[in-house]
C-alpha cells in the first residue's frame, strides 16, 4: 500500500501515513453484488408466538373431567331424588323415598293411593307407578352424551347434555301436579340430594364438553403468527481506495 500523498509505501493496515502523517482511508468490505433494479429484500424476523398456558394447559384434564361429568349424572339417577311425606295431626312422617330410577322403571308414587299409602306406610311402600316422560329423557339423554363422547363426536354430547339438564329442571318442578299430589293438602314432595347433584353434573359435563371441543385436539387451528419485516438500513456503495504508483 502506498501513501495517496508522498507515494511512500506504508503497511497494508495503517491508519496515517508513516513519512507525512496524511491519514489513509481504509476501504469499505464489499457487499454483494445486487441486480440491476432489484432492491434489497428486507430481513423478516418472525413475530413472537403466544405463550402456551391457561386453559390450553389444562385441556386433557378438563376433557376427562367432561366424560366424568356424564357419568356421575348417570350415578345419581340411582341416589335419593324425592322424599314423599305426610302431615297427620300436625306431625310430618316421610312415607317412602324414591330416585329417579324408581320414577323411570315406574315404582313411584301415586296420588290416588295417598289414603291407604299412608295408613300402610311401614308395611308397604308400593303404591302403584306411573310414567315420567321428564325423568326418562333425562336419563336417555345422558346415555346418549357419553355415548357420544367416547365416539369423539362434536357438538351433540354439548346439546343432550343441556337437554338433560333442562328435563331435570322440568321433573323437579311439575313433579307434584304430575303426580296430583297439589290435590292432597297433606300430602308434601321434598327434592333429595340427587336432583341438585344431577342438575349440577348435567350443567357442569355441558361447559367442560363444550370447552374441550373449542380448544382440543380436532378444534380450528389458528392462523401462523404473522411475520413482521425488518428495514435494514440501506448500504452505502463502496468506495475504491486510491492508489498511487
Amino acid at each position: 500500500m502506498f501513501c495517496p500523498k508522498c507515494g511512500k509505501e506504508i503497511s497494508d493496515d495503517s491508519r496515517f501515513c508513516e513519512i507525512c502523517g496524511t491519514p489513509i482511508q481504509q476501504a469499505a468490505p464489499a457487499s454483494q453484488p445486487v441486480a440491476p433494479g432489484t432492491a434489497p429484500q428486507p430481513a423478516v424476523v418472525p413475530a413472537a408466538a403466544p405463550a402456551s398456558g391457561g386453559i390450553l394447559a389444562h385441556i386433557k384434564t378438563i376433557g376427562i373431567s367432561a366424560k366424568v361429568a356424564v357419568i356421575l349424572a348417570l350415578v345419581a339417577f340411582f341416589m335419593p331424588f324425592v322424599t314423599i311425606s305426610c302431615n297427620y295431626n300436625d306431625k310430618e312422617e316421610d312415607i317412602v323415598t324414591y330416585s329417579a330410577m324408581d320414577m323411570i322403571t315406574m315404582d313411584s308414587y301415586d296420588a290416588s293411593d295417598a289414603e291407604s299409602a299412608y295408613s300402610s306406610a311401614q308395611e308397604d311402600k308400593e303404591f302403584g307407578g306411573k310414567f315420567n316422560l321428564w325423568i326418562t329423557g333425562a336419563f336417555a339423554a345422558g346415555v346418549a352424551s357419553i355415548v357420544l363422547v367416547l365416539r369423539n363426536k362434536k357438538t351433540v354430547p354439548v346439546v343432550l347434555d343441556g337437554v338433560g339438564a333442562l328435563l331435570v329442571i322440568l321433573t323437579g318442578a311439575s313433579f307434584d301436579s304430575f303426580y296430583g299430589l297439589d290435590e292432597l293438602n297433606y300430602i308434601e314432595s321434598h327434592l333429595q340430594s340427587g336432583f341438585y347433584f344431577m342438575l349440577l353434573m348435567f350443567l357442569a359435563a355441558g361447559v367442560l364438553q363444550y370447552l374441550y371441543e373449542k380448544h382440543g385436539p380436532g378444534s380450528p387451528v389458528p392462523p401462523p403468527p404473522a411475520q413482521i419485516p425488518q428495514q435494514q438500513p440501506p448500504q452505502a456503495p463502496p468506495q475504491e481506495t486510491q492508489q498511487s504508483e
